[in-house]
């Protein structure tokens, strides 16, 4: 199992089945949460226009009054 624990500053993240890209589940971490998963890939990035942005990418877009 793949975690995110407890990070230094909000970590975003993107979970994906395989190596083409195939996003099953994307959000953010706070320092004082954990986040688990059972997918075998995990792209963690800190700053959030590039998580976006790779969003983008698979075909994904954030509303702005979404919650992540």
């Amino acid at each position: 199992m793949k975690s995110i624990k407890n990070p230094e500053q909000t970590t975003y993240f993107i979970c994906r089945e395989d190596e083409t890209y195939t996003i099953v589940a994307h959000g953010s971490v706070e320092p004082n949460q954990t986040m688990n998963t059972g997918q075998p890939i995990v792209d963690t990035y800190l700053y959030k226009d590039e998580w976006e942005a790779k969003l983008i990418e698979g075909g994904i877009t954030i509303e702005e009054n979404e919650e992540l």
